[in-house]
């Protein structure tokens, strides 16, 4: 499942939406982003799906544009469902991470402005995405999200480590340990990998706490 779920009006910032879910997933993975247009199956129901994708979700993204608050107020004198409205609330009532993303310098809106069960929103730090800096502002946001561990770059940093330790003990042992034969040498290239491994699993360690400080 998803950990990012995107939450918009398409008539305010659908492109914006659309815009973010693809740098986000350059960033966090492309199974991460979750955006109704993208990722509901034909066929499915729309509102089962919107449920259980927001229940699932560590991450709840709400991008206001110019006429978002304009437009909650239209709705609220229609009977009509709000699907937008929805999946605020119910991700405030969770207890979801809501991040609202202010678009085109727009400020996030008074609380007295806002239905009862979207007042709470007022009270999550919101975030600048800027079209002059985009690209800088979304990778702040991802920062903010957390990054995935990168197992690819360990993977290359573990073999690198590997070829450096064993050409490094190959190349200097002689020198310093002339005497020493295979055993020893297996030795000190374990030992060396040994030291690399905790180095990288105390960096792992550290980065699965961030993550969990920011759920």
């Amino acid at each position: 499942m998803s950990t990012v779920f995107l939450s918009y009006r398409r008539s305010d910032s659908g492109g914006e939406a659309a815009r973010l879910e693809e740098h986000l997933q350059q960033s966090l993975g492309r199974d991460a982003v979750f955006r109704d247009v993208s990722d509901i199956e034909a066929g499915s129901r729309f509102d089962r799906t919107l449920t259980e994708r927001l229940a699932a979700a560590r991450v709840v993204l709400v991008l206001i544009g110019r006429s978002w608050l304009e437009e909650l107020t239209q709705r609220l004198e229609r009977a009509e469902l709000d699907y937008h409205r929805q999946e605020i609330a119910q991700a405030l009532a969770q207890g979801k991470r809501v991040i609202p993303l202010l678009l085109h310098g727009t400020m996030l809106p008074a609380t007295e402005a806002l239905p009862d069960d979207l007042k709470a929103l007022t009270r999550c730090h919101a975030l600048t995405l800027r079209d002059e800096a985009w690209r800088d502002d979304v990778e702040r946001l991802a920062d903010a999200i957390g990054r995935p561990y990168d197992w690819r770059r360990l993977g290359l940093r573990s073999l690198g480590a590997l070829l450096a330790s064993v050409v490094g003990v190959w190349l200097l042992a002689p020198r310093l340990a002339p005497e020493a034969g295979v055993p020893e040498l297996r030795n000190l290239i374990l030992a060396l990998l040994a030291g690399y491994a905790a180095v990288e699993a105390a960096l792992g360690w550290r980065h699965a706490r961030r993550l969990n400080r920011l759920q």
